[in-house]
């Protein structure tokens, strides 16, 4: 069981690994004038480290104490082998203020490389689906714009999603600008996609498969003869001759009997 410490700021040190990677300015001016006031509510929790402490959860309350120049902080003390690393910082995060999806994608992403751990160990650490890991761990590899307008609050991890499935990086970005200065949430930007897909990418018009076309036969080369020997050679002794088809056919029968009478 932790044990409840009075413990010197001094003496602790922020996590290496903050699962807050960008303080929300209002909400952190408001934790510190609520602690000038009525002080603090509820212990951060620390890991005790070679004779200090290393913040496991209460980042921002840390800071606040630092602002407000406390000497000591109201801490739980853990010994390293009784806290599951990463799961009560990541549940202290998200009970006091959401985390949002990109930072969690850091948190998971520097553990995986810190630890060396694989996508079943980052779930067992931070008590999470594999599901809710993949998704932020998907978001944390796309686009990088995207990623920034998230960890700044800019634009829902709802609408993240959503730009990452545009292909066309150009088109991506027009839209991003376009859902950060319009406030678009993940549905517009779905359907505005939607539209930009049916303009650039037309459905794909049925094939028509036609049967082969049969090529005619080449023609025989044409070759003038005589007309009354068949014969080709010496094309340049051959004249134009006008003649009824009847009498040429006489006229062969004549020349073929005479053939076979040897004169």
């Amino acid at each position: 069981m932790p044990e409840t410490r009075h413990i010197e700021l001094s003496l602790i040190d922020p996590p290496p690994l903050p699962a807050r990677q960008a303080m929300d300015d209002q909400k952190l001016a408001e934790l510190r004038e609520n602690m000038r006031e009525i002080g603090l509510l509820q212990p951060i929790g620390v890991v005790e480290k070679d004779g200090r402490y290393e913040i496991e959860y209460g980042h921002r309350r840390y800071t606040c104490a630092c602002d407000l120049g406390w000497v000591t902080l109201e801490c739980k003390v853990y010994h390293p082998s009784e806290l599951a690393s990463g799961a009560a910082m990541l549940a202290e995060n998200i009970y006091h203020e959401e985390l949002t999806a990109a930072e969690e994608a850091i948190l998971f992403q520097e553990h995986r490389e810190l630890y060396g751990l694989d996508e079943a160990q980052l779930c067992q650490r931070f008590k999470v689906s594999p599901d809710y890991l993949g998704d932020r761990l998907r978001l944390f590899r796309g686009d990088p714009h995207i990623f920034d307008a998230v960890l700044k609050r800019r634009i829902s991890y709802a609408v993240a999603r959503e730009l990452n499935k545009c292909e066309d990086q150009p088109h991506r970005r027009y839209l991003l600008d376009l859902a950060i200065r319009c406030g678009y949430p993940s549905r517009v930007v779905t359907d505005m996609i939607r539209q930009w897909r049916a303009q650039v990418q037309p459905l794909a018009q049925p094939q028509v498969t036609h049967p082969p076309v049969e090529q005619p036969a080449a023609a025989a080369e044409y070759r003038p003869e005589c007309c009354i020997c068949g014969g080709y050679r010496d094309p340049w002794e051959l004249v134009n001759v006008m003649i009824h088809k009847d009498e040429l056919a006489m006229i062969r029968k004549h020349l073929e009997n005479a053939a076979k009478d040897g004169g």
